[in-house]
């Protein structure tokens, strides 16, 4: 097995250097990319929740404003 100093003093190791730190940086990037739009998605979520809330208020409050209307009118 070669000596410590022989693998850092070229054998291509700075070569490798700078391509797992230019590796590391661009999933970096990436990593940082999907948690923005997580961000994004998690607000779409949020708003069709709020959106499927007032849907299901509305067509609950139909059939009972028509019970009240036929209840008052009979």
């Amino acid at each position: 097995m070669p000596h410590t100093e022989d693998l850092t003093q070229g054998n291509g190791w700075q070569e490798y250097q700078r391509l797992v730190l230019y590796e590391l940086k661009a999933h970096t990037d990436t990593l940082g990319d999907f948690g923005k739009e997580l961000t994004a998605v998690k607000v779409e979520i949020g708003m069709l929740k709020v959106k499927a809330g007032l849907w299901g208020l509305l067509g609950g409050f139909v059939p009972v404003a028509i019970a009240v209307l036929v209840k008052l009118l009979a």
